[in-house]
């Protein structure tokens, strides 16, 4: 096993004159059960590393108070990639690119105005990613097994977030806080995203076309929205939204189809839409300024609404 650790403030430049150290690491590694990890404090960091083959692991470290840091990790292989960008990481990007077999990525990034690009292509991928306010993320998964948490959290900062996952056994769970924006798409069997909004002004779009689709989601905020579609086969949708002027939309077609909305005060609006076989359609809204629509076009269909 061949291991490597570079200290980027340190060993790596040796700069030690002034508050605005430029340390700049790149490490690139060809074969198997190496190990790659970078360590920089200071300002304006920069940390690639690039690894070919099988069991690799690389890791970057970035200072606790930081700015404008890059870290980025490429792996081709069964490799475990992890970035932490400190406490008070700002205006720092991250990015990971794994192709493979068990594939696994773990990021974290503090405080505000930081981006994250990931991405997994092959079997047995998952990502982590921690993110704070006034966070841009944006994952992508094709191949089976992937897996997704994201955690971000507002702090009255809005935060972005898009996940695409296209094959078989996605999983994605997702939490915002403030302002927060997720479109989510899952093309491909078995998927499920629990998503979870709170705080002000979260929206939501969602996509999934596939077998044994499930969506559930809670906005426990204000003037929060959701919209969606589901296509094919045993698809599920669950949405609660509370308080001040919500909307909600839900649009289903094809087999097995359920759907239920409940919005329990304020503006609310609510639409189902279900064309296809033994669907079932709920919506409770109770108080203010209600409105619900449903349609349904198929086979042993149901609806029930309740407006207090």
């Amino acid at each position: 096993m061949r291991s490597l650790h570079l200290l980027a403030s340190a060993a790596l430049l040796s700069v030690a004159v002034g508050a605005h150290a430029d340390n700049s690491a790149k490490l690139v590694q060809t074969g198997n059960d190496n190990d790659a990890t970078v360590d920089q404090t200071g300002l304006l960091n920069e940390a690639t590393i690039r690894q070919n083959g099988t069991a690799n692991s690389g890791s970057i470290f970035q200072g606790v108070i930081a700015e404008e840091n890059v870290a980025s990790i490429v792996q081709i292989g069964s490799n475990s990639a992890s970035i932490y960008q400190g406490d008070e990481t700002r205006f720092s990007t991250a990015s990971v690119y794994q192709q493979g077999t068990g594939n696994r990525a773990e990021v974290e990034q503090h405080w505000y105005t930081n981006e994250l690009q990931i991405s997994s292509i092959g079997d047995n991928n998952s990502i982590s990613a921690t993110q704070n306010g006034f966070a841009r993320a944006e994952a992508r998964q094709i191949g089976n097994g992937n897996s997704l948490v994201m955690t971000q959290d507002g702090i009255y900062h809005g935060n972005w977030t898009a996940v695409y996952q296209v094959g078989d056994e996605n999983r994605a769970s997702i939490e915002q806080g403030d302002g927060g924006d997720i479109q989510l798409a899952q093309n491909g069997n078995s998927n499920a995203a629990q998503i979870e909004q709170y705080g002000l002004r979260g929206e939501l779009a969602f996509n999934q076309a596939g077998d044994d689709n499930l969506l559930a989601v809670e906005q426990s905020g204000r003037d929060n929205s959701f919209r969606g579609s589901s296509t094919g086969n045993s698809n599920s949708v669950e949405l609660l939204q509370w308080f001040d002027g919500n909307q909600a939309s839900v649009v289903q077609s094809g087999d097995d189809n359920i759907a239920a909305i409940n919005q329990l005060a304020g503006y609310n609006e609510a639409r189902i839409n279900q064309v296809g076989m033994a669907n079932q359609a709920s919506i409770t809204q109770n108080a203010e300024l209600m409105n619900a629509v449903i349609s349904q076009t198929g086979t042993g269909n149901m609806a029930t609404v309740t407006q207090q």
